[in-house]
């Protein structure tokens, strides 16, 4: 899995070795890396680098450390770039609105796609959420649906970089401004309005309308942007 360095400086060296078992399968979400000592004595390298290089993957989220039991791939490589890209965020001084921005245009981007690549099935399963969504009347449940969906529209979308972007910046949305999602299911109408816009959302992705679900994501987004400026307000 892994070999001697010689012609990149270390801490380079270390990394793209890690990032290219990860890219080839050879390491998969959840799996444990070797020992650091192994690790060092393999790549012909300090065990201190073999440290430095695991604590910068560690905060980038794509590497776990699980003391005394050593390091392990995360659980979740959908979401690791939810940290650099709130550092990144902060850096900038972003705004709410900037985040909104971002994520409305990767949402545009993954109705689009997900329209020409919905399957029968992916057609039954985005149904089945929606008929869960109408059934439900817990405003916190609504609200987890309402993310269930959007998630399925983007793993639809089959673009694992429009799907692991829109996952941080929804993340970073929310801890902007928590709760977002409840609080537009417990607003008189809003919740209706947002049920139809859903509808003829999964109803354009399905029939392979990219101009229409476009257009019915346009809409959403503005509407989940009003209530957010509306929750700051109140804040």
């Amino acid at each position: 899995m892994f070999k001697e360095i010689r012609d990149e400086r270390t801490f380079n060296g270390i990394l793209n070795q890690i990032i290219e078992n990860i890219q080839n399968g050879s390491l998969k979400a959840g799996d444990a890396l070797p020992a650091e000592r192994t690790m060092a004595e393999i790549m012909g390298v300090s065990r201190p680098a073999v440290r430095e290089a695991l604590r910068a993957l560690e905060l980038l989220g794509i590497v776990k450390p699980v003391p005394g039991g050593g390091n392990y791939i995360t659980e979740d490589l959908d979401t690791w770039l939810i940290e650099p890209l709130s550092i990144l965020f902060k850096l900038n001084n972003g705004y709410l609105r900037q985040n909104q921005q971002f994520r409305a245009a990767l949402e545009r981007e993954a109705a689009i796609l997900a329209a020409r690549k919905c399957t029968p099935l992916d057609a039954a399963e985005l149904w089945v959420i929606l008929a869960r969504l109408d059934a439900a009347e817990d405003e916190k449940v609504r609200g987890e649906l309402d993310r269930e969906l959007h998630k399925k529209i983007a793993k639809i979308a089959d673009n694992p970089m429009v799907y692991s972007v829109l996952a941080a910046a929804d993340q970073l949305t929310e801890n902007i401004v928590s709760g977002t999602r409840d609080y537009i299911m417990k607003k008189n109408n809003s919740a209706r309005e947002v049920d139809d816009q859903h509808h003829r959302l999964v109803n354009a992705i399905i029939n392979g309308d990219t101009e229409q679900a476009e257009r019915c994501m346009s809409e959403h987004m503005d509407t989940i942007e009003r209530y957010m400026e509306e929750m700051q307000k109140k804040s």
